[in-house]
């Protein structure tokens, strides 16, 4: 007989079948994985393989978040957690990364899509729906960070640049505009567009296998891919590099991707996705493909010779710490490799330093930071403490110099060529949904009524509901859902600096 399995923690999930939320139990087995375990009254049990190494879901999900409440709940909470969504007044977390879907058109069909679209009568948004969006941000948050704008396929969208330059006059500092690169290879012009308006796109780049590419995104895209970044890295457009990982698939190229990463001066940004199974083709993909976050730190560690260890990640402080894994790589300019943050200062002051914002951003909180980080090289030996010594001196005086203080964009460019970050963002569908990570979500899907929704619960529930993405929109049945239990114990908050030690 096998040992008994060691329960978590508890929350509500999701039925596949029906999607109501039910009862569910997260547990440690005998060999050291975690696995949520659930049953629905009409489809019976169901369970689903969270993490391969307990240890770390426990040590991580004991990181406590810092709550920032939103600015304003749009509701109350009647039908229990997922289903009160706009946010409610049990969501714990503030929006970091508003998400726009401008658009239901797109020019391919990939195998993995996590959303529905829809072709035939293409949704683009109307400008003065955007400009609502944007009034209700700013009212909200008044300056925003960032911007993300996604599909379909945003590219398609008639006024793009005009929503763009909108958002920019609304005091945006960094829009981001999700793309398969398709648009940008033909029209370079349009390219040239968008890098005078300091745009980033995040452009989907999964394999350099011809076979995995076309199981993944229906096409072979490889040669399509590579002729776009040298048109972004032409125009010097900054880019982020949006992997989907996925298990016997493309989960043995990770170090490659990386490497593509650092050689492209324009990729700021290198942000893996573990696959999700939702949306028009996500859905029925094989489930054989599910990879656990800690199986993609682990997948960095194996191919990059050391590079990224595990203990060079840190949780979010915006989010839940099941959501998001963070690493940021100094670069050497002198052609050197890239160091790791957490080499030359503490995890909990990495951790720290991203306290004020979803992406590191140059802050006196990082000068001092980085200024402790010196001084802590000065009293170390050998070759490689100096390398890095020099490197952060250089890097302080741009970012700090004493006769001026830099603009924001200004120091943000300075502190983006002078490093990498690389983000593991763990989405949830209907097998892996979990209210208490739900509760925790930063990043939300925007309306011009003043509307968020949570990301995974956009594209678990409420984008299949909307006429915009389906032909045939879908209804809910009478639903109740969960409390979004259990409350974060206090001593989370106060173990969470031991933890990062």
């Amino acid at each position: 007989m096998s040992p008994p399995s060691r329960l978590l923690h508890e929350t509500t999930s999701l039925c596949r079948a029906c999607k109501n939320a039910v009862p569910a139990r997260v547990v440690a087995t005998a060999s050291s994985e975690v696995w949520l375990e659930k049953t629905c009254p009409e489809h019976g049990d169901a369970t689903v393989r969270l993490s391969t190494d307990a240890a770390w879901y426990e040590r991580t999900r004991a990181i406590a978040a810092r709550p920032t409440a939103p600015g304003r709940f749009a509701r109350p909470v009647t039908l229990g957690c997922p289903f009160d969504c706009g946010v409610c007044d049990a969501h714990e977390q503030r929006v970091r990364l508003p998400v726009v879907t401008i658009t239901s058109a797109c020019n391919l069909d990939c195998p993995i899509c996590y959303v529905h679209n829809k072709n035939d009568g293409a949704y683009h948004m109307p400008r003065g729906e955007f400009e609502r969006v944007l009034a209700h941000l700013g009212a909200e948050h008044g300056e925003l960070d960032i911007l993300n704008l996604t599909g379909g396929e945003p590219t398609l969208h008639p006024e793009l640049l005009a929503f763009v330059d909108l958002a920019r006059a609304a005091g945006v500092h960094r829009v981001t505009v999700c793309s398969n690169g398709l648009r940008l290879v033909k029209d370079e012009a349009f390219v040239a567009a968008l890098a005078e308006r300091g745009v980033r796109i995040a452009l989907s780049f999964d394999t350099f296998d011809p076979e995995a590419d076309v199981a993944m995104q229906g096409a072979r895209l490889l040669d399509t891919k590579l002729r776009c970044l040298d048109v972004l890295e032409r125009h010097g457009v900054d880019t982020t590099l949006i992997p989907v990982m996925t298990l016997g698939y493309n989960d043995h190229e990770i170090g490659r991707i990386l490497d593509l990463a650092l050689s492209r001066s324009n990729i700021r940004h290198l942000e893996v996705h573990t696959i999700t199974y939702t949306g028009q083709s996500g859905g029925s993909f094989p489930r054989s493909g599910r990879i656990s976050m800690v199986e993609v730190l682990d997948r960095f560690a194996e191919q990059t010779n050391g590079l990224l260890q595990r203990d060079d990640w840190v949780p979010s402080p915006q989010a839940h710490p099941l959501c998001y894994q963070i690493a940021y790589l100094l670069l050497d300019p002198s052609g050197g490799p890239p160091v790791p943050f957490t080499r030359f200062m503490p995890r909990e002051v990495l951790y720290d330093c991203l306290g004020d914002r979803l992406y590191l951003e140059p802050t006196r909180k990082l000068e001092q930071a980085l200024l402790g980080a010196i001084d802590h090289l000065w009293t170390s030996d050998g070759p490689e403490s100096e390398r890095v010594l020099g490197i952060l001196k250089r890097v302080l005086a741009e970012l700090f110099p004493r006769d001026r203080e830099l603009a924001p964009g200004e120091a943000l460019r300075v502190s983006e060529r002078a490093s990498k970050a690389i983000y593991v963002h763990s989405h949830m569908d209907e097998d892996t949904f979990d209210t208490e990570r739900l509760a925790q979500c930063c990043d939300s899907n925007c309306y011009a009524d003043g509307t968020t929704v949570p990301v995974c619960a956009y594209n678990v529930l409420y984008r299949e509901k909307e006429d915009h993405f389906m032909l045939r929109p879908a209804t809910w049945n009478e639903r109740r859902g969960g409390a979004t239990y259990p409350p974060v114990p206090a001593s989370r908050g106060a173990r969470r600096l031991e933890i990062l030690r």
